[in-house]
């Protein structure tokens, strides 16, 4: 495979191109890792509350990391993949992803009184907040940055998009052990990081299909907000009862069909394209 994302914008040769780094864009990303050394270092005491505190700080934390790695992605001749393409189809695309993200959200326990939000309605915007710079921050790393790579050293291997999608989502689930340093129990760590492994590759899956890193930084974001919004500003009791089990369980296998098919239907787009250059 010759050409990324259906267009030929950058060589896929990584060792034969030219980084260029212009002097605002050192500037630019100087300055911002000045700003990530302060912000993780410095107590700014900028609200009473330390949740509020912790959000606010990783929110602008993210933010700074995110666009450091943008501007040297740009600067490497990778500006296309942050462009927004066809944003109507490709949203219509994402629908049966976006349904997985809003039931993530305990519904059942919620409308039977079992989940209730014990914070101040103003912290759910500020988590909802948090969730988007986490979208944006994760997605740049995994599906920008490492799928990209890995596509760039696999392509001419056999399979070698199915590696990559599979070798970027194990590198996004095992990240999530590190969720053990902040209190969460194995069980929950490993299970965390078993659907995360297979929520990455649908995601990576749609981002290759959609070639929008945008809509899938708001996969991501919608996933975590519905998923843990109630947890972490509230209380939930009894959260898979037996129907929300059944709900999931087949939403799962309609996306994980889904996700296929688009990846099926995409690798023979690819395969076409490649015969037309023989």
């Amino acid at each position: 495979i010759n050409i990324f994302f259906n267009e030929r914008v950058v060589s896929m040769n990584a060792k034969n191109r030219n980084i260029t780094i212009h002097t605002y864009q050192k500037i630019i990303v100087v300055f911002m890792i000045v700003l990530m050394i302060i912000f993780s270092f410095v107590d700014f005491h900028l609200f009473d509350n330390i949740k509020d505190e912790t959000m606010v700080t990783n929110a602008i934390l993210r933010i700074l990391g995110g666009v450091v790695i943008i501007i040297i992605l740009v600067a490497l001749g990778y500006s296309n993949i942050f462009r927004f393409k066809s944003l109507g189809k490709s949203f219509l695309i994402i629908i049966p992803a976006l349904i997985i993200s809003i039931n993530n959200f305990p519904m059942i326990a919620f409308f039977d009184g079992r989940a209730t939000l014990t914070d101040p309605v103003y912290r759910v915007y500020l988590f909802l907040i948090e969730c988007l710079t986490i979208g944006f921050f994760e997605e740049i790393i995994f599906r920008a940055m490492i799928l990209l790579f890995l596509l760039e050293k696999l392509e001419h291997q056999k399979n070698g998009v199915l590696l990559s999608i599979v070798f970027s989502s194990m590198l996004f689930g095992f990240i999530h052990v590190f969720n053990l340093y902040s209190g969460a129990g194995i069980a929950d760590t490993f299970l965390q990081m078993g659907y995360s492994f297979l929520i990455g590759m649908m995601w990576a899956v749609l981002f290759l299909k959609t070639r929008n890193l945008w809509l899938i930084m708001f996969l991501h974001a919608t996933f975590n907000f519905f998923g843990q919004v109630m947890f972490y500003l509230g209380h939930v009791n009894g959260r898979y009862d037996i129907y929300t089990i059944v709900m999931t369980s087949l939403f799962a296998l309609i996306a994980a069909a889904y996700s296929t098919r688009l990846y099926i239907n995409m690798n023979n787009d690819w395969l076409i394209q490649e015969r037309h250059q023989v």
